[in-house]
């Protein structure tokens, strides 16, 4: 008798604990209408982002309020999917206007944006460009001049105050860095323009975003980044020499690390000492300091085949 009552109360306990036949076709229903939803929401901007003039700086707002009337409120997986359907647009727009700049001959002469002697108010900008500099500012482009030639930049200020509320903390967190990128700019006229600090700060971000997310949607494009930062920590560029080459009071040629790369190699190993970058800059820099230049090369092969450096030979 008690070993029976005992029996009896465990199969009470487990028809309690287990989900009655109704309550798991329903759960089944739910589970298949939330992805039906999501399939059809995504399919919905998809067709919606398919119908806008990918020729006209106004879609990249109509894309933006269209993603905030679907996706408020849905989840966050979803909402990322979708950011990178409007992505696409937005990199698209960007090129197609800066094609008009080349191609239609009434921006031949279209001016990059100047400031007086103290850099802080502008020069009168061209009267017949001004229509056209208000359509692309409202709608999520700036003017740029980087090496000295005008070009239709993102404004990723836009990306911020559309998306940010809806997007994941990941995709946040990325599209962070990457308005980092668009703002605070890396190099201009083939020379590197942040400090050596913000330099290896930035270099240790991306490293550090991509070994915490490597499943992340658009970690090619993160791990392109971290690539092409790396690759400069190596090389230098024409203005901003990672060598420095001269002749001693002997006459006999010598080199050294510029003080730039100096700085900033020394500032990586003393704040991020267990970083990848650090491991892999330390013996680098030690062929530079004995001029062990068939090793510098040999250590340059290794990494592009690891593919942490670009091989300009077959990328660019």
């Amino acid at each position: 008798m008690k070993l029976f009552t005992v029996l009896i109360a465990a199969l009470y306990v487990v028809s309690c604990s287990s989900p009655s036949p109704e309550k798991e076709a329903k759960e089944e229903k739910k589970d298949v209408n939330e992805v039906t939803e999501t399939r059809d929401l995504l399919k919905d901007y998809k067709t919606f982002i398919a119908s806008l003039d990918s020729k006209s700086e106004k879609s990249v707002t109509l894309a933006a309020e269209k993603y905030a009337e679907l996706f408020s409120g849905a989840h966050q997986g979803l909402c990322d999917s979708a950011y990178v359907v409007f992505d696409q647009l937005y990199e698209k727009i960007e090129g197609g206007l800066n094609e008009k700049l080349m191609n239609d001959s009434f921006f031949e002469d279209f001016p990059c944006i100047t400031f007086d002697s103290l850099g802080v108010k502008e020069e009168p900008f061209e009267k017949k460009y001004v229509p056209f500099r208000k359509s692309i500012e409202k709608n999520g482009f700036r003017i740029d001049c980087p090496e000295g030639m005008v070009e239709i930049g993102q404004n990723r200020s836009f990306v911020s105050k559309h998306f940010y509320a809806f997007v994941s903390p990941v995709m946040k967190q990325y599209l962070e860095g990457l308005r980092k990128e668009t703002d605070e700019v890396f190099s201009v006229d083939a020379g590197i323009v942040i400090s050596p600090q913000q330099y290896a700060d930035r270099l240790a971000w991306w490293e550090n975003f991509n070994k915490k997310n490597p499943d992340f949607m658009l970690s090619k494009n993160a791990q392109s980044i971290q690539k092409y930062l790396f690759t400069f920590f190596l090389l230098g560029m024409d203005n901003t020499p990672l060598i420095n080459h001269f002749t001693d009071d002997n006459g006999v040629e010598k080199q050294e690390l510029d003080s730039y790369f100096e700085d900033a190699y020394a500032y990586l190993n003393r704040k991020y000492p267990n970083s990848e970058s650090n491991a892999l800059v330390k013996p680098y820099k030690m062929t530079v300091l004995k001029n062990d230049a068939a090793k510098r090369e040999r250590l340059i092969k290794t990494y592009m085949n690891r593919g942490l450096m670009i091989d300009f030979s077959k990328e660019y």
